[in-house]
Parts: structure tokens; sequence; C-alpha cells
């Protein structure tokens, strides 16, 4: 599984499901677009650093705003490690 396919995987949990994996494009912002909430957001950072492995720091987490930053941050970590 790509990074992008576990990041929408992990977006569509935090959705309960109700949003198919074609309207997750890379630009779309969590917050506008998708109607994560802050208590979502969060649901969805510690997702992400359990399922990858990866820590986002306070400045970090605040900085991810779409689907594409999200995947671009992990895989930066990901090739780092």
């Amino acid at each position: 599984m790509t990074t992008t396919e576990k990041v929408h995987e992990l977006i569509r949990k935090v959705k309960k499901f109700k949003l198919p994996p074609e309207d997750l494009p890379p630009q779309a912002s969590l917050r506008d677009d998708l109607g994560l909430d802050s208590l979502a957001q969060v649901e969805l950072l510690v997702l992400a650093e359990d399922g990858f492995g990866v820590r986002f720091s306070r400045e970090e987490a605040q900085s991810v705003k779409t689907v594409g930053q999200m995947i671009e941050f992990i895989d930066s970590r990901l090739t780092a490690a």
C-alpha cells in the first residue's frame, strides 16, 4: 500500500468512511474541503503517527493543511529514516 493510499484510508476512517477515495485530491483542504474540525484533524495526525511511525511537531501539525501536504510530510520522514 502506498503512502497516498494509506493516508486516504486514514482520512476515510476519521470521516467514518463517508468519503470515496476519488474525493481526496492532493489539493483538498482537510478543514474546508473535507470538513475535518480540529478534533478530527488531531485524530488523523495521531492515526498517521501510529500508522507510519512518524512524529509531527506542533508546528508541523499546524502547517499540514491539505491531503498532499500530509502525504509529502510522511514521505519525507520515511525517506529520511
